[in-house]
């Protein structure tokens, strides 16, 4: 396995060349969210190196090769996997799939079929648990160890009251599917929430279940709505995380600024709430778009409230919303445009000008 610490560095690299050696605006963590979750969709390495590893536990369980028969002879020796405590002396490969036992609960299930490879006391088989964990390791346990689940199956149907389990337990037990056939018991690949399908190993559904998750990304139509522009869509995302390098922000992060203005209307300080749209200038390229396109303007001056003006205009189609977004988006990029103009060109683009700029962009993006 690769050693974390390689990984965390490597991936630092990579964050490096994103964002060319320059102030990282958005953390690689969260870069590397699925695109619903406020993320790009970047894979994080960590999580990879996760799923790898869980994948060379699930190809130890199969036991159908040459090196998982050895590794069951070298470290097991007859003990249980499940059970089975981590010793200073495993190999680093083995330790790591030890680890991932957990996960290994959560995500597999047992293909019951005779019955006799699995272990009645010990294995995972109900529901990701064990009897063990079930009933706990108390003296009516001592019944069970040993056994394996061919001793509570009669013709191919489940015989729990043979060995006095309650009710419950019964019916839990019951619920095990059983596909009487000669062939041997196991292990299904089914992560929680997708269907067994074949039971075989899937790369994206482990890397899915290890990798963090957060809340979805209420702001994702307007970021990454179909048919907007990719330099509007990066634009955009910075701006819902509140990411732009705006004046007020580059101070905090120890960056000299001869003057905190906005240069655009040069009366507040410049910052992201400022800029979209409390500014003067910025607003009145966003009224002129609404007034002429969208037939009206709503009355807050934040981007926030104006995608949210948008969603409850119900009484309009849903080409309205999208074509909404899709003005507001380019209103954003074409602000931040000319912003950008100003401190590095010292250009700057009369109202009427912008306005062209931002209808061309729109007629190339509409369907």
């Amino acid at each position: 396995m690769v050693p974390l610490a390689t990984i965390r560095k490597i991936e630092g690299i990579c964050a490096k060349f994103i964002w060319h050696g320059g102030i990282h605006a958005i953390s690689w963590e969260q870069l590397c969210r699925p695109r619903k979750e406020g993320g790009v969709g970047l894979r994080s390495l960590v999580s990879v190196r996760e799923t790898a590893g869980i994948k060379l536990a699930w190809r130890f369980l199969q036991g159908d090769s040459l090196w998982s028969a050895w590794m069951t002879s070298r470290y097991l020796r007859g003990r249980n996997f499940w059970v089975c405590e981590i010793d200073n002396n495993y190999s680093v490969s083995f330790k790591h799939i030890l680890r991932n036992r957990p996960v290994l609960r959560t995500a597999m299930r047992r293909r019951m079929r005779e019955g006799g490879e699995t272990d009645l006391w010990l294995d995972p088989w109900i529901s990701g648990q064990s009897l063990l964990e079930i009933l706990g390791p108390q003296r009516d346990g001592v019944a069970y160890r040993g056994l394996t689940c061919r001793h509570i199956i009669r013709g191919g149907v489940w015989r729990p009251e043979e060995y006095r389990f309650t009710a419950p337990l019964g019916e839990e037990i019951r619920r095990v599917r059983i596909t009487p056939t000669a062939l041997s018991d196991v292990w299904i690949w089914a992560p929680p929430g997708r269907s067994e399908g074949a039971g075989e190993f899937r790369f994206s559904s482990c890397y899915d279940l290890v990798r963090p998750h957060s809340d979805d990304m209420e702001e994702y139509d307007f970021v990454w709505g179909k048919g907007l522009a990719r330099k509007m869509q990066l634009s955009a995302y910075k701006l819902v995380l509140g990411r732009l390098l705006t004046r007020d922000r580059l101070l905090r992060f120890g960056v000299s600024v001869p003057d905190p203005k906005c240069v655009l209307c040069e009366i507040d300080n410049e910052s992201i709430g400022h800029l979209f749209f409390q500014c003067h200038v910025a607003w009145s390229i966003w009224t002129e778009q609404s007034r002429r396109h969208l037939g009206g303007v709503g009355r807050e001056r934040d981007f926030r409230e104006i995608l949210k003006w948008i969603g409850d205009c119900r009484d309009k189609e849903q080409s309205w919303a999208r074509r909404a977004r899709l003005r507001l988006a380019a209103s954003v990029w074409h602000v931040w445009r000319e912003r950008n103009r100003h401190i590095y060109e010292g250009l700057s683009t009369p109202l009427v000008g912008i306005l062209h700029n931002i209808e061309s962009d729109v007629l190339v993006m509409s369907p």
